[in-house]
């Protein structure tokens, strides 16, 4: 597991030794390719057929327009990204700090190394990014995928994956001795 630079001191992605890509890198390339999102809308058609995705606009027999629905989000989500580090750059606003939330439940006491969730532009939008804050607007990406459910736990891939990988990076923090971005 090593630690990959983004944008230089504001956003890093973590690489898991299994992977090939980074997690950054790894998540626009799934919400980019549109053979993955249709068979990920086809195959978890049953979480869009609720209400709360049908009056959001998202048929559970059209898997092609959630699959471009992601598409698009991932794009805008790609500028607002590029958008927030130049606002960094010139130490404008909306920042880094302003686009990440609490990842609330069994991370909540945390006071440092916290784990964060992001979402994508869309309303609702589908898209999320799960990091850890390693200081003020510097952020380490572990995980992003497609959150169909009203909690990670209801979601598909992310009930699986999402607390494994925050964990995962989070003792790989601890045991290196990093706890601000200094130690990157």
């Amino acid at each position: 597991m090593e630690i990959v630079s983004i944008y230089d001191e504001w956003l890093y992605s973590i690489q898991f030794d299994e992977e090939d890509l980074n997690e950054y890198v790894r998540v626009f390339k799934e919400w980019h390719n549109l053979d993955y999102l249709v068979r990920f809308f086809s195959d978890n058609s049953d979480f869009i057929n609720t209400p709360f995705w049908k009056n959001a606009g998202l048929d559970p027999s059209a898997p092609e327009f959630s699959a471009q629905r992601v598409l698009e989000e991932a794009e805008e989500l790609e500028a607002y990204i590029s958008e927030l580090v130049s606002n960094m750059n010139l130490g404008e606003k909306p920042d880094f700090d302003e686009y990440f939330h609490f990842l609330d439940g069994k991370y909540k006491c945390l006071w440092t190394l916290e784990p964060m969730k992001s979402y994508g532009t869309g309303m609702p939008s589908l898209l999320r990014l799960y990091a850890i804050k390693i200081d003020s607007n510097c952020y380490l990406i572990v995980y992003g995928g497609i959150k169909l459910g009203a909690t990670i736990q209801d979601s598909p891939v992310l009930k699986d994956n999402v607390f494994k990988k925050i964990d995962e990076v989070l003792s790989y923090l601890r045991v290196n001795g990093i706890a601000d971005s200094d130690d990157i």
